[in-house]
């Protein structure tokens, strides 16, 4: 819990960070669901499908990879302590998820209402709520093996003689978290829909019912928590066993 109210103090005081970028793809997402065709971006077009799309869009960007360097001060004190490296981790994933699976649980109970399909809609709430925490853990990793520091634009264009690793390293990091996460959601859900294809008949409706959804989203949860485990074993091995990060991490202009 300490190191949850820690983050949570970190977001709320810097809101250009974490909060705005949480909006921005939200932003994205939105008019990416109303002005384009949705089969061109979207896998489940129908409005249960909207709170999936939108957890999806908005865990996917720097702030559930770059976890290291924002809080480098803290991670160096608990390069020994397996615990304390843990829980900084942990903290992170579960910081985000709070700003996002609340927001779009929420959505999810209001098309159900809509829909009148309550029961559908409760494990709607339930793959919103915890098939994230897996490709969470996992897009952790990113930041882990490639952390960057957060240095202004301006810092960025003096520095632009240092284009390979202050600029060329920077864009692709910063563009990386949109493919890492849905590629990892995509992993979660492989088996799922595998599931689902097998077990639904040739001449069924596309729109899955709920007695199938359900086991597959079971499914998805247990996938997803070996993914958190899994993930965090190896965040943890990395950051205490590669002296190149800390040395990293230590040096602020390295950008």
């Amino acid at each position: 819990m300490a190191a949850l109210h820690a983050e949570w103090i970190r977001i709320w005081r810097n809101p250009a960070d974490t909060l705005a970028t949480v909006a921005f793809n939200a932003v994205l997402m939105i008019g990416a669901w109303f002005l384009l065709p949705r089969n061109w971006l979207f896998e489940w077009t129908g409005p249960s499908g909207f709170a999936l799309a939108l957890a999806g869009w908005m865990y996917a960007d720097v702030t559930a990879t770059n976890v290291l360097a924002p809080d480098r001060e803290k991670v160096l004190a608990s390069l020994d302590d397996r615990a304390a490296l843990r829980k900084i981790l942990g903290a992170k994933a579960v910081a985000l998820w709070m700003l996002i699976a609340p927001l779009c649980a929420t959505i999810a109970i209001v098309v159900g209402f809509v829909e009148r399909d309550w029961m559908f809609t409760a494990v709607v709430v339930v793959a919103v709520a915890l098939c994230p925490f897996g490709p969470l853990a996992g897009s952790s990793l990113v930041g882990v093996f490639f952390p960057y520091h957060q240095r202004s634009l301006r810092w960025r264009w003096e520095q632009r003689a240092r284009w390979r690793t202050v600029v060329v390293r920077w864009l692709i990091l910063l563009v990386l978290p949109y493919g890492v996460f849905p590629a990892l959601s995509v992993a979660v859900a492989v088996a799922p829909v595998a599931l689902w294809r097998f077990v639904r008949q040739a001449d069924a409706p596309t729109r899955i019912d709920t007695a199938t959804f359900a086991p597959c989203v079971v499914l998805a949860v247990v996938i997803s928590a070996l993914m958190w485990v899994v993930a965090r074993r190896i965040a943890v091995s990395r950051i205490q066993r590669h002296a190149p990060l800390a040395e990293y991490l230590r040096d602020y202009d390295r950008g």
